[in-house]
């Protein structure tokens, strides 16, 4: 077995074991020709949904999620009629993350923050740590968790 199929069939058991821990059926489809890995069953309500597996090492501070498949002979670029989810297992952080497709459709790649950027910026930035379960639908995109506020300095007020 070479060593990117490795790499995936760990990050698709990472996975696995992680929806499995939240409550989740799983569905493994046969076969090598499908733009999906597994189908989870909702625990809410029994919905299924198609997930595409991602293994990937982040440098510690933001984990790159690709949304395409590439080959020697085909670059593929899911799509969210494809795909209801892409799941990423980052080996760095051992952490798995799952992007609903109107987060990532039309895109190759989506950055998820570990730690906050170091200029401070907020707007646009995805939180990794908004991105741990499966919560709400896939056609919706998440909203991000209200910011925590920065302590107001105590101590007299300058005149």
């Amino acid at each position: 077995m070479g060593k990117t199929n490795a790499k995936g069939e760990i990050g698709e058991a990472m996975i696995l074991a992680d929806l499995q821990r939240q409550g989740h059926g799983i569905a493994i489809p046969f076969g090598h020709d499908l733009p999906f890995d597994l189908i989870v069953v909702r625990k809410e309500d029994g919905a299924l949904e198609k997930v595409q597996c991602k293994y990937t090492t982040s440098d510690g501070r933001v984990v790159v999620a690709k949304v395409l498949s590439t080959s020697a002979w085909v670059n593929h670029r899911y799509t969210k009629e494809e795909v209801d989810w892409v799941a990423i297992y980052d080996a760095t952080t051992q952490r798995c993350f799952y992007l609903p497709s109107a987060e990532w459709d039309g895109q190759a790649f989506v950055n998820l923050r570990l730690v906050p950027a170091a200029n401070g910026q907020a707007k646009g930035v995805r939180n990794a740590d908004d991105f741990t379960d499966l919560t709400g639908s896939p056609c919706s995109p998440r909203s991000p968790r209200p910011a925590t506020p920065l302590p107001l300095p105590l101590g007299p007020s300058p005149e």
